[in-house]
């Protein structure tokens, strides 16, 4: 499956894909891709295959059901579809989706307002949090 990603985004695709879980691993032609272990096991796994062009990244990802079965060969039992894999691309792309909101400070609902707080756009508020010693020692 795969899916493209319009920039800017606020990190590299290394950096998101590190971030949800998935570890860095070279092919045997140099190619770098990234897997996650769908259980405890080897396999199954998620593997993907990131572009990053100028306007955005394109994600490829497909789901390992077994190790290749000949020697010298690459060929696998490979699902480029399903619930798993589509699962799995609707958590990649609610985590890109959060990289394009603006960082919000928002105090927990059951604590109590510690800071001032300020109006943007869109009706957001914003509350600037104190740091740890002005909260302890005020200020």
């Amino acid at each position: 499956m795969k899916r493209f990603f319009q920039g800017p985004l606020s990190d590299n695709g290394r950096n998101i894909l590190r971030r949800l879980s998935y570890a860095d691993q070279r092919t045997k032609t140099g190619q770098i891709s990234y897997t996650k272990r769908v259980t405890g096991e080897r396999f199954p796994r998620y593997h993907v295959y990131i572009e990053e062009i100028p306007t955005g990244i394109q994600i490829n990802l497909h789901l390992d059901q077994k190790e290749a079965s000949y020697e010298g060969t690459s060929a696998h039992a490979g699902e480029y579809d399903g619930p798993l894999v589509e699962q799995e691309m609707t958590r990649i792309t609610t985590f890109i989706e959060t990289l394009r909101s603006p960082n919000i400070s928002l105090s927990h609902p059951s604590s109590p307002s510690t800071g001032t707080t300020s109006t943007k756009p869109h009706g957001k508020t914003l509350i600037k949090k104190k740091g740890f010693w002005e909260a302890l020692f005020g200020g």
